[in-house]
């Protein structure tokens, strides 16, 4: 038997370090793998014997897109502090620059602009 015979090699497939593939969403076997690794995860700390059960999925992929959602206003206001331009993270947020402005430009701003 070939020691290559049990890598997915599409998996491990060579890209060049330099590039950043991950400049805008993509939902690959990638993201879906480890989304898969962390429904299952959750489910084992909070409820192992309802492992599989749909209702108990369904809450575990709710808390993980809540708290994706939270992050994610972060890291816009974290690429803001980097210098990024609303361009740049409307690409990486796949959406258009008015609508990464209007959900995103006033997080971590003070409302009376007093900071």
């Amino acid at each position: 038997m070939d020691a290559t015979s049990d890598l997915d090699t599409e998996r491990y497939e060579m890209h060049d370090p330099r590039s950043n593939r991950a400049l805008h969403p993509d939902n690959d076997a990638d993201s879906a793998e480890i989304l898969e690794e962390a429904v299952k995860a959750l489910v084992l700390l909070r409820a192992p014997m309802w492992l599989g059960d749909a209702a108990v999925t369904t809450s575990v992929l709710v808390t993980l897109a809540s708290e994706a959602e939270g992050r994610l206003h972060d890291a816009v206001a974290a690429a803001r502090d980097q210098d990024y331009n609303w361009e740049e993270i409307a690409r990486s947020l796949g959406t258009s620059v008015s609508t990464a402005r209007r959900r995103y430009g006033d997080h971590g701003q003070d409302p009376l602009g007093l900071t």
